[in-house]
């Protein structure tokens, strides 16, 4: 077999020298090897699930009408994997009929450890003309149809999965009227 050699800290080799029992190499050998075959996974190991989803008339990161998503991305593989980039897709259902309601996107980088679960937000932007062009679409309580695709460093593929949720017609209507009301126009005297 051959030798290769590694460099660590002082310190972690003072640890090290805490544990004679243990076959450093064989650690190291072990990690390579799953490093290796994590990294020949063309996609990372992810299962996604809804948090919560909010319908706001102005969300107060945004300013404007917004779907705030929140995903729980569950890392299914033995090592971690660093996200470094989530988009989301949203489409209202109604019947066989599908509308697109926006796009929305998170670039923070995530650390995600082995077997564990991470939470990220992202805010889809509802435009006035969107919710204008589908105000009278929605008269009940409709499925939205979001599809996410997550990103991680060092894997040749994204990780995509579609997830479903219902917008309360309540919410919708409300949105709705607070952002096609009228506009007050606030004169100022002269």
């Amino acid at each position: 077999m051959p030798n290769v050699t590694i460099t660590v800290t002082d310190e972690l080799k003072a640890e090290m020298d805490k544990l004679p029992e243990v076959s450093w190499s064989e650690i190291c050998r072990n990690a390579i090897a799953l490093y290796i075959s994590q990294r020949k996974t063309p996609t990372p190991r992810i299962e996604l699930s809804l948090n919560t989803v909010i319908l706001e008339h102005n969300n107060f990161v945004t300013g404007y009408p917004t779907l705030m998503i929140e995903l729980k991305m569950h890392n299914k593989m033995d090592s971690e994997i660093i996200v470094d980039r989530i988009i989301v897709n949203a489409k209202g259902r109604k019947d066989s009929n599908v509308f697109p309601l926006g796009m929305g996107y998170d670039l923070h980088k995530k650390t995600v450890t082995p077997n564990s679960t991470v939470a990220a937000r992202i805010y889809l932007v509802l435009l006035k003309e969107k919710i204008e062009s589908l105000a009278d679409v929605f008269t009940s309580s409709f499925h939205c149809e979001i599809h996410c695709a997550i990103y991680a460093e060092g894997f040749k593929n994204g990780y995509e999965q579609d997830l479903t949720t219902k917008i309360p017609i309540d919410e919708w209507k409300e949105v709705v009227a607070k952002t096609l009301k009228p506009s007050q126009i606030i004169r100022r005297p002269r």
